[in-house]
């Protein structure tokens, strides 16, 4: 196993990044985690432009071998290979927006015989992987991460770069709705627009152009909704079976947490979803619940308003542990 993704971090500001960055031309691999979101993807993306500029060779890694997310296609240059079958030792690995290695599913082998590695991330808990680090755990997404990066780099930003920054953002403040929306936030967005960003084109891009498959399973959704913690606690659940008579992609999916989240006097929002024999849940908070602690009690990792684990049960069983736990996770 090579050090570079084992040994403690040396923590970067941005200027010290774009000096490392600045080398000669070099072989770079962008890789985000895995069922990778719109931050993952949108940094990466922006990231990858900016590297091309200042001359170097990018490729952007998929994690697993699922295709990418179909919902964001109509980013610039949105082509990715699977860590898989990727073989090149990179002169520069680069993970974004996750904190532990595991995150990298099938891209870990490419980080760890990589070259040198860099961490790009706003997660609290930061594991220490990698051989350099940029991270800021007060940054509303890692594309604010990004877009300081593009801003101080003197390259022209494209207005390519600033959307993919823009939906790296929207996406994960939840359109400028949850608790990690900052200032800087508003103040970044009104700068990418000011690039070339169509906010109304982006909202209708991702989030108002649903198919009907999609609209039928928030249905099934909202009709399983319980609550529990005297009604502070919301959950639902979808299955396998409901994604195969429906034909909805993963993909379509991202925005069922927040529909549970809506509810009026729920503080902590669950989604339980099968995948391949597993429970994938997904916690959305208001307030000041913190369910990125409470993922990581099950190896999982996020915000204090967003977060998510995977558990190796059935979905009985997984709801059975929601509601067992459900007062942990109030405040």
């Amino acid at each position: 196993m090579s050090a570079t993704c084992t040994t403690d971090a040396e923590a970067f500001t941005v200027d010290e990044t774009l000096a490392f960055l600045s080398v000669e031309p070099c072989e770079v691999a962008i890789c985000g985690h895995v069922n990778p979101d719109g931050d993952s993807l949108g940094s990466a993306l922006a990231l990858a432009a900016l590297l091309r500029a200042k001359g170097h060779t990018v490729t952007n890694l998929l994690a697993s071998d699922k295709k990418a997310p179909e919902l964001y296609e109509f980013l610039a240059d949105y082509r990715f290979v699977p860590a898989a079958r990727y073989r090149e030792v990179p002169d520069l690995f680069i993970a974004v927006d996750l904190p532990h290695i595991d995150r990298l599913g099938e891209a870990r082998a490419a980080c760890e015989r990589a070259k040198d590695t860099l961490v790009i991330d706003h997660h609290p808990d930061y594991s220490g992987f990698g051989r350099h680090y940029l991270g800021d755990v007060g940054a509303s997404a890692t594309g604010l991460i990004i877009w300081r990066l593009i801003r101080a780099s003197g390259v022209a930003v494209s207005a390519e770069m600033a959307r993919c920054c823009y939906i790296a953002l929207v996406t994960d403040t939840g359109r400028f709705s949850f608790q990690n929306t900052t200032a800087e936030a508003f103040r970044a967005a009104g700068e990418m627009m000011a690039v070339g960003v169509d906010p109304a084109d982006v909202n209708l891009r991702v989030y108002d152009s649903k198919s009907l498959a999609s609209l039928q399973l928030d249905a099934r959704l909202i009709s399983r909704i319980g609550h529990t913690a005297s009604g502070r606690v919301v959950y639902s659940w979808v299955t396998e079976e409901d994604f195969r008579e429906l034909g909805v992609s993963r993909d379509e999916t991202e925005g069922l947490p927040t529909i549970l989240r809506s509810v009026r006097g729920t503080e902590v929002a669950i989604l339980l979803r099968e995948e391949s024999g597993r429970i994938r849940v997904n916690l959305r908070a208001k307030g000041s619940c913190d369910v990125g602690e409470f993922a990581r009690r099950f190896e999982g990792g996020g915000h204090r308003a967003a977060a998510g684990f995977t558990l190796a049960t059935t979905l009985d069983a997984a709801k059975a542990l929601i509601l067992k736990e459900a007062d942990a996770l109030v405040c």
